[in-house]
């Protein structure tokens, strides 16, 4: 009896260690009229330490999404490098969501990015972050707006994009969609009629949020389509991992990293790091090929190779910082 009680009390031990390992702490800042709720997950150690602030992809997804739900183990596959590494990390909710006031569905990308860069100045604010080492993380739209907020401040440290997009909101989804419909069975002779159709809808969506707004999800796809990453991308000029998926439908990394490419005439400024992971899907999670529906992806391990991209990038950061 008393050797059963062993193994119940380690286990114990070693959870209330974990447990101490990382702090927890909710947290709200103005941006403009706006209140932001966050949550910021610190390692336990003294002094001041670098910072990241997390933006998440599309939809009505809160920070608690990505704990307890379809994100959870998204979400701490990127805590725990960065907590290992001696990061902080600031998760936000967009406006609306949980304790956050306004709405996220008119709130278009440069909204997010001044509630991002809101984020950046509350973490100033805190006598234990370090200020010179803040940077903008995010995953799928994340990445846009993580990118967008870097050129557009040029204080912000360093972006970690994840699957995050090098091209405009038009090529994206036209993208997406086409992959999407090949994955469907559907003829890819017949695909450029069906995508011609497709532009046609996703047109005739835009015009009428801009005249009905009240109709939320054609306003905010007014909001957002003709948003144009070309700008951005040339401005971005602080350290950048553009880290994509060899089985992203959302994001295609041959498709992406080819545009960068074109942009820059073929000589991509130092400053960007470009990685693929081997058999990651858009969540990265490990599949066979792109047509793997997300539900059969999540009953899949999380590959090692999308925290040791992450974990590497940041010892080389670490190092010339």
């Amino acid at each position: 009896m008393r050797n059963n009680l062993i193994l119940p009390l380690i286990l114990l031990g070693t959870w209330n260690v974990m447990a101490q390992s990382r702090f927890a702490t909710t947290v709200t800042f103005k941006s403009g009229k706006e209140t932001i709720e966050g949550i910021l997950i610190r390692p336990n150690q003294n002094g001041k330490i670098p910072a990241v602030v997390f933006q998440q992809g599309s939809g009505n997804h809160p920070f608690e999404g990505y704990e307890d739900e379809a994100w959870g183990p998204h979400k701490f596959y990127i805590e725990d490098v960065l907590l290992e590494q001696g990061y902080a990390i600031l998760y936000c909710n967009k406006r609306g969501l949980g304790n956050s006031t306004g709405n996220w569905m008119k709130n278009d990308f440069y909204g997010r990015a001044d509630d991002a860069y809101a984020a950046v100045n509350y973490l100033k604010s805190r006598p234990d972050i370090d200020t010179t080492r803040i940077g903008i993380s995010g995953h799928s739209q994340g990445g846009w707006i993580a990118q967008l907020t870097a050129a557009t401040h040029h204080d912000i440290a360093f972006v970690l994009c994840l699957a995050g997009p090098t091209v405009g909101v038009r090529a994206q989804t036209s993208m997406n969609d086409s992959l999407l419909y090949l994955c469907n069975g559907y003829p890819p002779e017949k695909l450029g009629r069906k995508m011609k159709q497709y532009r046609k809808r996703k047109n005739t969506a835009a015009a009428i949020g801009k005249h009905l707004p009240f109709i939320k999800s054609a306003y905010y796809w007014h909001l957002i389509i003709d948003y144009d990453n070309d700008v951005v991308m040339r401005n971005l000029t602080c350290p950048t991992l553009l880290l994509f998926a060899e089985h992203d439908l959302n994001v295609p990394p041959d498709q992406n990293i080819r545009h960068l490419n074109e942009l820059f005439d073929h000589k991509i400024p130092e400053n960007f790091t470009i990685k693929v992971m081997n058999g990651g899907q858009h969540g990265f999670y490990k599949v066979k090929d792109r047509c793997v529906s997300w539900s059969a992806a999540e009953q899949q391990p999380f590959e090692p190779e999308f925290q040791n991209q992450i974990r590497q990038w940041l010892i080389h950061l670490d190092q010339v910082q």
